[in-house]
C-alpha cells in the first residue's frame, strides 16, 4: 500500500520530466493511426432503412406491446457528453484495463486513467518499482477526411529513486536534476502498449505511424 500510495503522488509531480536535458536519458516516443471500425453501424443503418421502406414504426426503448427495454440510461446519457476523441479515449481506456493482471501484457498494479482525451497509463517495474508513465494523447487525424485518430504516446522515468524507498517522491524532488538511463523500459512499455493496440480488430485498426526513442 505503501508503495502505491507513493506511486499516486509521483505519478502527478514527475519530477524527472522537470528538466529537457534530463528526459533524453530515459523518454520513448511513439506515434500510431487508429482506423475505426464502422461496419456496424453500416449494417444498422441498412436494417433501419428497411423497416423504414416497410412502414414498420420503431419506438425507442421498447421490445413488444407494454414492454419496455431494460437499458444503462445513466451510462448513455455519460457517453453522449463525450466527444469523438474523448469517446475513443475511454474506448482505449476500457480497453487497456482489461491487459492488466497477472499473465497478461500489462503487469499487475499498472494504473489506467483518463483526463479529457489523454489516457495515462502507470506501470511499476522491477524489483524496487521504478514508476514510469505513459501518456497517449488521442486525437482527430488531419490528414484523413473520412476518420481515424491518431495517437501520440511519450513513455517517461519520474524519478531517479523507486518507490520501494521510503520518502521516494519527496527524495526525487530534491534529486530532479540528476539525470539516469532506464535500460529501456520506457521503449519497451511502449512496445507493450503497441503490441495491445494493434491486437484489437473490433473497434478499430492499428497501424504505427512514427517511432523516436
Amino acid at each position: 500500500q505503501a508503495v502505491t500510495a507513493q506511486a499516486s503522488v509521483q505519478g502527478y509531480i514527475r519530477p524527472a520530466t522537470w528538466v529537457t536535458y534530463c528526459k533524453s536519458f530515459h523518454d520513448a516516443k511513439m506515434v500510431w493511426h487508429l482506423e475505426t471500425k464502422q461496419k456496424k453501424k453500416k449494417e444498422l443503418g441498412g436494417a433501419a432503412g428497411i423497416l423504414a421502406k416497410s412502414g414498420v414504426q420503431i419506438r425507442p426503448g421498447r421490445t413488444g406491446p407494454g414492454k419496455r427495454r431494460v437499458s444503462s440510461k445513466g451510462k448513455a446519457k455519460r457517453s453522449s457528453k463525450l466527444g469523438p476523441t474523448e469517446r475513443m479515449s475511454e474506448n482505449i481506456k476500457g480497453y487497456l484495463e482489461k491487459n492488466v493482471g497477472k499473465d497478461k501484457d500489462l503487469p499487475e498494479g499498472t494504473t489506467v486513467t483518463r483526463n479529457g482525451n489523454i489516457v495515462t497509463i502507470s506501470v511499476l517495474t522491477g524489483s524496487a518499482s521504478w514508476l514510469n508513465v505513459v501518456d497517449l494523447e488521442v486525437e482527430k487525424n488531419p490528414a484523413l477526411k473520412q476518420g481515424g485518430y491518431l495517437v501520440k504516446a511519450k513513455a517517461s522515468s519520474t524519478g531517479i529513486l523507486p518507490m520501494y524507498v521510503p520518502l521516494a517522491p519527496v527524495l526525487n524532488v530534491a534529486l530532479f536534476w540528476a539525470p539516469f538511463p532506464d535500460n529501456g523500459s520506457n521503449h519497451e512499455i511502449i512496445l507493450d502498449v503497441e503490441k495491445l493496440l494493434m491486437m484489437e480488430r473490433e473497434q478499430w485498426l492499428a497501424q504505427r505511424v512514427e517511432l523516436a526513442s
